[in-house]
């Protein structure tokens, strides 16, 4: 028997062979601890813009922005009655002894320091009211999209940000901003209510 011969005849029994390894490791994999996942697909929400564009996001940034404003206006208000203070402070200067005016001097810094230091705190205080909103924002709009998960039978929504490339076609943003405006039309309280 010839060298091409052999071969014809092993060939099938190592054809056989291989497909039988192969059925027995993907048996090996189905039958392990992993669950078996299909595709299903993932949507993609640009979140700053569910926020701004939303009829919902601009009220809670509407009452932000009063806020800052009337922090701003406290604040101008107390630096025109300290530059008053620093002026007529200045004016008694050559009337008062030398240790009065220091005295007089050093009351001044520290309520100075102590306004600065309360203004701070307020700021301080606001940012964390905006990251709060924002928070609150998200957690109003996760049952929202959650319907819209379901709807499309997707595994997950990934913020915008963080892909670098995406079919637009899974871009859900518009369709989130007009069921939360829809939201917001029932129920305008929303943008007001705490976490």
């Amino acid at each position: 028997m010839d060298i091409a011969t052999t071969q014809k005849a092993y060939f099938p029994r190592f054809v056989a062979l291989l497909i039988g390894l192969i059925f027995c490791a993907t048996q090996s994999v189905a039958q392990s601890d992993f669950p078996t996942v299909f595709p299903q697909p993932i949507l993609v929400l640009d979140q700053d813009g569910l926020f701004t564009n939303s009829k919902l996001g601009q009220s809670m940034q509407l009452i932000q922005a009063e806020e800052r404003t009337v922090l701003l206006q406290e604040s101008r208000l107390i630096s025109d009655a300290f530059v008053v203070e620093e002026k007529r402070l200045t004016e008694v200067r050559n009337e008062v002894s030398a240790d009065e005016f220091r005295t007089l001097s050093e009351d001044f810094d520290k309520r100075v320091q102590a306004a600065r230091e309360a203004q701070l705190a307020k700021d301080v205080e606001m940012q964390q009211s905006i990251d709060g909103q924002r928070r609150r924002f998200l957690v109003i709009a996760a049952p929202l999209l959650s319907e819209i998960m379901l709807k499309y039978r997707a595994s997950a929504i990934v913020d915008q940000r963080s892909v670098l490339l995406f079919n637009r076609n899974l871009d859900i943003t518009l369709e989130a901003i007009d069921i939360l405006d829809r939201a917001f039309a029932l129920n305008p309280d929303l943008a007001i209510e705490k976490e």
